[in-house]
């Protein structure tokens, strides 16, 4: 450590009410004449900025984190549904992925429209629903703070119901139907998968309860400028049949449909008996 013969004057310390200079011996550093005390002080100011960037970044990506983290479905090999392992066998199931991949750059580029898919169970709508807001599930720009990335969340409309109705007998859950509806509503993109199933088998002449109602009526609110997926094992005229038809034109408005015409459930298995 070498000093230098000059002091840096830019520091003071209080002496009652008076401001006194307290001069710092420069020294010298790398070949270069510093002030020890500006330089600790640089440090300071450079670590503190890092740590409010740390926070703030970490704030805006709890958006990009609420698909992994606040979606509700009990089945979790959906989570790992991406567009690449999205088997086809199938022109129709070939067709399908290349439209719902279409769909997903035109939904990037900031089109508004919802998605409808329909076809028989186990013919992958679900784990297509999921690929599309992972490709939508777009991080933050580190290096823009005015990014706030973009946010998605898969809900399957019985799990949900199935939370929301716990909540009114568990005070400690957090699936309140506020909850909930407050994440629907404020999410860019939005699964509602398995419209139907929370009636009972599709081939049930049920009627979707009063409280279900409430549930896709608070959805179809809040999102009327936001795109939402949907994905259903019943017909138009069964949608009709279960849900009154001013919501079924809710959730049905400036719809692009993907329907699974000629697949079946890929998940039959021949039984032994």
């Amino acid at each position: 450590m070498t000093f230098h013969s000059d002091y840096c004057n830019k520091h003071t310390f209080t002496r009652g009410s008076e401001e006194v200079v307290k001069p710092v011996r420069m020294m010298i550093l790398n070949g270069k004449v510093v002030c020890p005390r500006c330089e600790l002080e640089a440090d300071e100011k450079k670590i503190q900025k890092d740590l409010e960037r740390q926070i703030e970044f970490s704030q805006r990506t709890k958006n990009f984190n609420m698909l992994e983290k606040r979606s509700i479905f009990r089945d979790r090999t959906i989570a790992k549904a991406t567009f690449d392992n999205y088997k086809v066998s199938e022109p129709e199931e070939t067709a399908n992925k290349r439209l719902m991949m279409d769909l997903v750059g035109y939904l990037k580029q900031g089109k508004v429209f919802n998605i409808f898919l329909q076809g028989h169970p186990g013919v992958g709508k679900s784990h297509l629903a999921y690929a599309a807001l992972k490709a939508l599930n777009v991080p933050p720009d580190p290096e823009n703070p005015k990014d706030m990335g973009k946010s998605c969340l898969f809900i399957n409309l019985a799990d949900a119901a199935f939370a929301i109705q716990d909540s009114f007998h568990n005070k400690e859950s957090k699936f309140t139907q506020g909850y909930v509806t407050g994440l629907i509503g404020d999410v860019d993109y939005l699964v509602i998968d398995d419209v139907g199933a929370e009636t009972g088998s599709e081939h049930s002449k049920s009627e979707a309860t009063n409280f279900i109602h409430k549930i896709l009526y608070a959805v179809t609110s809040a999102r009327q400028d936001k795109a939402t997926i949907y994905t259903s094992n019943l017909t138009g005229d069964k949608l009709k049949q279960m849900y009154d038809t001013k919501l079924v034109s809710r959730m049905t408005k400036k719809s692009k449909y993907i329907l699974f015409k000629n697949t079946f459930d890929k998940r039959d298995e021949e039984l032994p008996f």
